[in-house]
């Protein structure tokens, strides 16, 4: 199957950089969220970095609106003039080998299309983990440095949140309209089957692939890493009449209701995780880190991160 990949080409003195997303999604992670679906392709990537919906919205059950200035690193890197490889893994759910066998394809196509211009690797959640077992096979001289983003180089948990969403839904199941309970309960449906795949059951600290790749990249490479310390990952709009005032309902406190707070995982604790990665388990060795008060996904769109990234290239 032919790779979908998008080149971006910026000017001509400025490094190349290539963008690997995370578990699940796609491309557009960086591109365009609107474009990128979340929960089975359900909702939006925007359900992640929405604010609370208009009072006109028609619906009476929303994942919030998104934010008009949001803008993604894609477009802040080819704005500043650097040239951009961004693809869709083949297997968004399958295992990391196969997704750092495609980034050796995408390295030397990037390596053709933009001969000697150094070359830096972004990774957001398990697409640093990619990078860095790239690394740590292929050694390249061509790659000057590497940036992460909520990536779990000690694991994550994540894989036993299942056992969380059943009561979460019986919750869910009293508060929204019952018009629109199908469609929640597709969505934790979903849901729970990402969590229970093997694909997540590789993130968990203990996993042979954790093992594998805690070694040191190479010292010459350029390191900086970013971890998030707000495990609000998303808010649920609902209310009973289209017109009416909205009734947020935030998740991990959802939890809160069915789950003591202390037997809640570190992810899931406010200034410890993002509410899917530990900001302990994101920090990459040998470079510079810097904690984020936000969650798993708008550590890539929050504006002064990625204007520490613009600068960690520019130098």
């Amino acid at each position: 199957m032919k790779l979908d990949l998008t080149f971006h080409t910026g000017k001509p003195l400025k490094p190349a950089v290539i963008l690997i997303h995370g578990l699940g999604v796609n491309r557009y992670f960086w591109e365009n969220p609107e474009k990128c679906n979340v929960f089975g392709g359900l909702f939006p990537l925007t359900v992640f970095l929405s604010k609370t919906p208009v009072a006109n919205h028609r619906s009476v059950i929303s994942g919030g609106v998104p934010d008009p200035a949001l803008k993604g690193l894609f477009a802040r890197l080819s704005e500043a003039g650097f040239s951009i490889a961004s693809w869709s893994q083949r297997q968004p759910i399958g295992p990391i080998s196969s997704a750092s066998a495609e980034l050796q394809e995408v390295f030397q196509r990037t390596k053709e299309k933009w001969p000697g211009r150094p070359l830096y690797l972004i990774g957001h959640s398990r697409g640093g983990l990619i990078a860095k077992k790239f690394l740590l096979e292929h050694n390249d001289d061509d790659v000057h440095g590497l940036i992460t983003l909520g990536t779990p180089f000690k694991g994550t948990n994540m894989a036993g949140f299942a056992v969380y969403l059943r009561p979460i839904a019986g919750i869910l199941e009293k508060m929204v309209p019952k018009d629109s309970q199908s469609k929640m309960a597709e969505a934790i449906s979903r849901l729970t089957m990402y969590l229970k795949s093997a694909a997540t059951q590789e993130l968990l600290p203990q996993s042979e692939l954790i093992k594998s790749i805690k070694g040191p990249l190479p010292g010459r490479l350029k390191k900086i890493s970013f971890g998030g310390t707000d495990p609000s990952l998303f808010k649920i709009y609902v209310r009973s009449l289209a017109g009416g005032e909205w009734n947020i309902l935030p998740f991990p406190d959802l939890l809160l209701k069915a789950v003591p707070a202390k037997r809640l995982p570190d992810e899931l604790k406010n200034g410890l995780g993002d509410a899917l990665v530990t900001a302990r388990s994101s920090v990459l060795e040998g470079g510079a880190h810097y904690d984020i008060p936000t969650n798993h996904v708008g550590i890539a769109y929050d504006k002064g991160v990625q204007d520490m990234i613009l600068e960690f290239l520019e130098t």
